[in-house]
Order: C-alpha cells, then sequence, then structure tokens
C-alpha cells in the first residue's frame, strides 16, 4: 500500500474491454447495491482527484476524496477504492471525475439480488438429466431429454457382490462376463460434461439446503419457473430433490455408493440426446460414501415436514452407508486406467473430513428423530468428538469446514464444547479473510490458494464462511466482507466483467458447457458462474504451441488476470453445480439479511 504521489491514468486490464471509457473504467457490482449494504467502487490507476455521485438528474449526492492507492499483488495494478455506501436513497446514479462519468450507472434498490439467486438456482434445472426441457419453461434453450440412465452398467470388478444380492434385487446375481445394470435416471449434469458425481453433488446439495435451513421464510416466497410436480414441497427443496432421488439410484445393497456415472471418456461437445456412449456405475468408496451419508441426514432433518416418508428413506440410506464406510475406511476411489472422467479425488485424502461431516448431520438427523440417546447416535457424537475440526475449507476435496458450520450454529445439540471448536474454526478463518478484505486493492476476501481452478467457487465458499461468521456474532463487517465477494464476481475484478452468464453488462458469453456449445443459440443459459481466472492454464499448452490460440489468456502473468471468456477455456470458463450452488447461496443470504431476515439454524 502507498499513498498516491502523482496522476497516472495507466490502466491494467488484461484483455478486458470498457464498455464506457469516458473518464475511463470504474469496476463496481454491476446489478447494483441494497441501500444498507457497503457500496465500493475500484477506479485502476492513482489519480488524485476526487469523485461525486450523481443522481440521473444531475444532482451531486456524495463528495468523495482521492483515497490510498493500493498494490494488489494478483493483478500487479495500482487501485484506488471509493466508499459511497452513505447513499441509501434507492434509485440510479452514476460516479463522475472531472466532470465526465466513469462506466455504467449504478443502481440502489431494495431487492437488487432476487433475479440473480433465482436465476443461479433455477440453472440446476437446465442441467437435469433423463428429461427434456420444454418451452415453456427453458425458453430459446429447450432441448431433448438427454441420457435416460436407465440402463447404467456397473463397471468391471465392482459388479453386484453383497450379501443378500438376489434378496434385495429379486434375481440371481449376473455370471461372470455379464453385465449388471441399475437405474440411476434423474440427477444433475456436473458441469460442462454430461457426468454426474457424488463428491461434487454431496457439496452441492448441502450448500443448496443450508441456504433453505438458513431462511426459510424468504426462500418459501421465491419462485421461478420450472415444471411443479410436488405440490407440498418449496421450489427449492423440489428442485433438490430431483438429485436426491438419483443419489439414492447411487447406493449399492450392502450399503456402499457409486462414485459417478459417466461415460469412460469425454463426449464430443453435443447436445446430450446426441450423447450416446455407454454409461457407467463406477467404484463404491469411501468418500462418495459419506458424502452421500451426510447431505442424506441433512435432507432427512429438512424434508421432514413436507414429505415425512421421504425423510425417512433418506435417514435409512444415510445410516446404512456410514455403516459401509465404517467397514471400508481405507476404500479410496483410484481411477481405473480405461476411464477418463472427473476423478474427483485428490492426493493425501484421509478421509477424516467426510466422517467428520457425516457423523456431524447423522447425529443431529437422529436427535431431530428423537432416537439421540441410542446406540447408533452415540456412535456417530463419539466419532465426531475424536475426529477434531481443522482450519480447513469448504471445497469438494474438504469437507471439514461443513462440518464445522452444522455443530457452530446447534450447541444445543451438539452441546458446549464440540460447539466451542466449532466456532473457533468458522471465527479464525472468518477474520482471517476480514482482514484481507479490509486490507488488499480490490478490498477482495481472498487467500493466495483461492486462485486455483474454479477460484470464482473458492470466492463464493469464502463468502459463506464470513455469513456464517454474521449469524454467530451479529457483526455486520462480516457482511460487508460476503458483500465484497459478491461485488467481485459481479465486475469488480480486473477483468471488467460479471462473471455470471445473462447478469450485469458485461457478463461471460462464451461458457464451456456442452449444451451453450452445441445449441445453436447465440446467448448462453442464464445464471451459470463460470470457473475464474487462475494460472493453471491447463488448456493452453505451454511449450510456445498455443492449443486454442489464445495469446492475450496464455501472456497472463498474474492470477486475477488469467482469465479468457472462451469456450475452449475449460480451466477458467467452464461451469459446475459445486460453483453455482455458492453463488446461489451468497447472493440468497445477503439479499435476505438486507430484508431483515435472520439465520433460522443458529440454535
Amino acid at each position: 500500500m502507498k499513498k498516491f504521489n502523482s496522476v497516472v491514468l495507466s490502466v491494467a486490464l488484461g484483455s478486458a474491454l470498457s464498455t464506457s471509457a469516458v473518464a475511463g473504467p470504474l469496476l463496481i457490482n454491476q446489478l447494483g447495491f441494497t441501500p444498507e449494504s457497503e457500496k465500493l467502487a475500484i477506479v485502476p490507476g492513482s489519480d488524485a482527484n476526487e469523485l461525486e455521485v450523481r443522481d440521473l438528474n444531475g444532482k451531486t449526492v456524495l463528495k468523495m476524496d482521492a483515497p490510498m492507492v493500493y498494490d494488489w499483488e494478483y493483478s500487479g495494478e495500482e487501485v484506488q477504492t471509493y466508499d459511497f455506501s452513505a447513499v441509501k436513497t434507492p434509485g440510479t446514479y452514476r460516479l463522475y471525475r472531472g466532470g465526465e462519468y466513469l462506466g455504467n450507472p449504478i443502481v440502489i434498490g431494495d431487492c437488487v439480488y432476487e433475479e440473480l439467486t433465482k436465476g443461479a438456482i433455477k440453472w440446476f434445472y437446465y442441467q437435469r438429466a433423463s428429461m427434456p426441457i420444454e418451452a415453456q419453461y427453458g425458453g430459446k434453450w429447450v432441448r431433448a431429454a438427454g441420457h435416460p440412465d436407465d440402463q447404467v452398467i456397473v463397471y468391471g470388478t465392482d459388479a453386484r457382490t453383497a450379501p443378500g444380492y438376489e434378496k434385495a434385487v429379486g434375481k440371481k446375481h449376473p455370471k461372470a462376463g455379464q453385465n449388471v445394470m441399475i437405474n440411476s435416471s434423474k440427477g444433475w449434469y456436473d458441469a460442462g460434461d454430461y457426468g454426474k458425481y457424488i463428491v461434487n453433488s454431496g457439496i452441492t446439495v448441502f450448500t443448496l439446503l443450508e441456504m433453505y435451513e438458513d431462511f426459510p421464510t424468504y426462500m418459501d416466497t421465491l419462485s421461478w419457473n420450472i415444471p411443479r410436480e410436488l405440490k407440498n414441497y418449496p421450489a427449492l427443496l423440489e428442485e433438490v430433490k430431483y438429485n436426491l432421488d438419483w443419489m439414492l439410484t447411487m447406493q449399492d445393497v450392502d450399503g456402499g455408493v457409486y462414485h459417478k456415472v459417466t461415460t469412460l471418456m469425454f463426449g464430443a461437445s453435443v447436445m446430450p440426446e446426441l450423447d450416446g456412449a455407454p454409461r457407467y456405475a463406477i467404484i463404491k468408496n469411501v468418500t462418495a460414501t459419506l458424502d452421500f451419508a451426510a447431505v442424506m441426514a441433512q435432507a432427512s432433518v429438512i424434508y421432514k415436514k413436507a414429505d415425512a416418508a421421504y425423510a425417512e428413506t433418506c435417514l435409512k440410506a444415510a445410516e446404512k452407508a456410514y455403516a459401509w464406510a465404517k467397514k471400508y475406511p481405507k476404500a479410496f476411489y483410484k481411477q481405473p486406467s480405461d476411464v477418463q472422467t472427473g476423478e474427483y479425488m485428490h492426493g493425501g485424502e484421509d478421509g477424516k473430513d467426510e466422517f467428520r461431516w457425516a457423523a456431524a448431520e447423522l447425529y443431529r438427523a437422529k436427535v431431530a428423530y428423537g432416537a439421540g440417546k441410542d446406540k447408533a447416535a452415540a456412535g456417530y457424537l463419539a466419532d465426531l468428538k475424536k475426529n477434531k475440526f481443522t482450519p480447513d475449507g469448504a471445497w469438494w476435496g474438504n469437507v471439514n469446514m461443513l462440518a464445522a458450520f452444522r455443530v457452530a450454529k446447534d450447541a444445543a445439540t451438539f452441546g458446549a464444547d464440540l460447539n466451542k471448536a466449532a466456532k473457533k474454526v468458522v471465527m479464525d478463518e472468518a477474520n482471517n479473510l476480514r482482514a484481507v478484505g479490509d486490507t488488499s486493492g480490490y478490498h477482495l476476501p481472498a487467500f493466495p490458494w483461492s486462485w486455483n481452478w474454479g477460484s470464482n467457487s473458492a470466492m463464493a465458499n469464502n463468502a459463506m464462511v464470513l455469513l456464517h461468521a454474521y449469524y454467530l456474532t451479529g457483526d455486520k463487517s462480516y457482511v460487508d466482507g460476503a458483500q465484497q465477494v459478491l461485488d467481485y464476481l459481479l465486475g469488480k475484478n480486473p477483468m471488467e466483467i460479471s462473471y455470471v452468464t445473462g447478469f450485469g453488462y458485461r457478463s461471460a458469453r462464451f461458457p464451456h458447457h456442452r449444451p451453450s456449445e452445441g445449441d445453436l443459440v447465440d446467448d448462453p443459459v442464464p445464471g451459470m458462474l463460470v470457473g475464474g481466472p487462475h494460472l493453471g492454464k491447463q488448456d493452453i499448452n505451454l511449450d510456445g504451441k498455443e492449443l486454442w490460440k489464445c495469446p492475450n489468456y496464455a501472456a497472463a502473468d498474474k492470477p486475477a488476470l488469467a482469465y479468457i471468456d472462451n469456450r475452449c477455456s475449460y480451466a477458467t470458463n467452464e461451469v459446475a453445480i459445486n460453483w453455482n450452488a455458492p453463488l446461489a447461496y451468497i447472493s440468497g443470504a445477503l439479499q435476505a439479511v438486507y430484508l431483515g431476515n435472520k439465520a433460522a439454524s443458529v440454535k
């Protein structure tokens, strides 16, 4: 950080283009702000001019002196941050410098994030497998049903060998060399490809159900245009059930859960109905089984009011899965040599975080069902007590923070000691993030390791930590930190782009997403959060021969600049369900908080 010492109008924006550069770029949340939200604008450079906020009649409502100049290591820029939080009257405004306006108009309104929340959730409808997307619900993004998945082959040596197979299935076990088939229909396509993955579904379902549980009153007021078949269900719970139904099909009769349903290799960029290669349910393992157990237990609590029978089904499945994981704690997934689809397994996996999360969810569920003192519940609680929380998470590869969220908000269920330990993990992480957000050039609560594949999801998960700190303390500074993340995702970034398709003045238009590539529709499906910038460049040949001819992206040497809005860039412009879920969460939670809602899940 340094004070300004000269007037410099240079701008380091990589390949970004300014939408209106009369007096220079303005990097800001392109959707706007609520009256009570923190309102920050970034101006690259170090000039010493003041800014004015004017309404559309030209009246000046706020004058701001030139602030400190910060160097932001992640983009190599000098930037200034202007704070106009004092402007609270709903309306449309512009920022002026030297009599000329910067950037696009700025909206202040009570519900500026509501449509974003609905759009981010509705995207899951567009990701549904095994059903068509009809015009009355999908608009111009109609498509035929893809992947019925009613004849999925159980992969290789993982054919059903569980005791009691014939009794459970009602037919003899196939002889050697014969395929075992399961019906594994429904579910969401995971990302830009057409695979369905339990591990990634786990954190995704958790995040969406957590949003419902934290703000049920607000979420019950929201509706979006999807087919409604379950009248007793809130819209969000009906959407999530579509994926839970698929997850239930992935549990074998012995309780173990298959890792994924995919083809052996990634398919071409075609519409789903044209992707006809055989599909496989691939390899039961402990991490998939525990992720399954955790979300099924979570669902058993949340769905109990709307559908008691379904909730009990989920709880029984969760308990059966946990028992299998206890029996096979070292049964980690290993990618077969002839399978090239996503692994969702990382080096150093020990299963402790998955056991921690599943035990927390199962114990809470048993208490909710009045069985908190039975033998199984005692086992879950004992496992949780001896498996201490760690200062990690959250992403699909480490779900420790999901367990910490659960326990930190529920002293009544888990007791003072566990509750205190979980709170410490959440608050330490939140305080570290807040310190970075308060002092960094872009006021973005991000760690160096946040800049990886799916960096935008890492940022959104950081915001979830900050929001949970707010629920635990009532300190609005944590809300401001989450707001800073949403601002970044929606345009307050060096690329001057909203990373959410269809939202903002200048948003991502060419995601790496097979339906968007194959549907012949110019506009991408709205509401998708693209992966975001990082220096991995897995889709670029780094030997000088550029695989996809993306020179600006290939030359980027700062993580916040290493992004290109191009279908070829699966490393920076792919979409994924576990990236959209935290986007939906933070936009929905912030909107609910600004409307005066309190987190209903804190006990």
